[in-house]
């Protein structure tokens, strides 16, 4: 009897105010994970809201980003990633990251701590997240860095970001090095139109402050 009832009422309520339930069911259920992209001044940035919200027993949060750029230049727009992380505890954090593996034109690197995290043996060839950093800032006439804002983030509405930039600036000083990657970048990508010219794969952590 009492589901008649419902179904009658269901029955009365009007299509748009249904549609407009869903919505706000639907908003909530993906509440916090928030996704926004601007272009500014011809410079890409993507924006990334992420609440962190430290439960009974947990200290600790993790999420695995992809990060893909699908072509790059000498001279490119500097390309920026963010991620805000807002701490809605009633605790401070510690913001940190590890760099799991990354792909550049075709060339794999993988970092003993991206190995285990595919749950297979360590490969002789693979590195520390620090020494793939280090390649990734210093190794090609384009840099690719990985920072936080803050190493820690406050509690109660303390807001740190993630932030992973790509800059490639036109006619540096070496101008060989600039030819010798740039002639590299287009017969890749000419070779490859359906593949990424950079790929990254970063876990970024939150971790409870044990001293508060």
């Amino acid at each position: 009897m009492k589901w008649k009832v419902v179904l009658d009422r269901l029955k009365k309520i009007r299509p748009t105010r249904l549609v407009i339930l869903l919505f706000f069911v639907i908003s909530n259920t993906f509440a916090w994970f928030i996704y926004a992209t601007k272009i500014d001044n011809d410079v890409s940035v993507h924006v990334r809201s992420w609440n962190v919200m430290f439960q009974a027993g947990e200290n600790q949060i993790t999420e695995d980003i992809p990060l893909v750029i699908d072509s790059i230049y000498p001279g490119m727009d500097d390309y920026l990633y963010e991620i805000d992380a807002y701490n809605n505890s009633e605790v401070s954090a510690i913001l940190s990251y590890e760099i799991l593996e990354a792909n550049i034109m075709g060339t794999q690197y993988m970092t003993t701590i991206g190995r285990a995290a595919l749950g297979e043996e360590a490969n002789q060839d693979d590195i520390t997240s620090d020494e793939l950093e280090d390649i990734l800032e210093n190794n090609f006439p384009f840099s690719i860095s990985i920072s936080t804002s803050n190493s820690i983030i406050n509690l109660g509405d303390g807001k740190e970001t993630y932030s992973i930039s790509v800059i490639w600036p036109y006619e540096q000083s070496d101008d060989e090095t600039d030819t010798y990657w740039g002639t590299r970048a287009a017969y890749f990508k000419e070779s490859n139109p359906t593949l990424p010219s950079i790929s990254l794969k970063i876990k970024i952590i939150i971790t409870q402050n044990e001293a508060g």
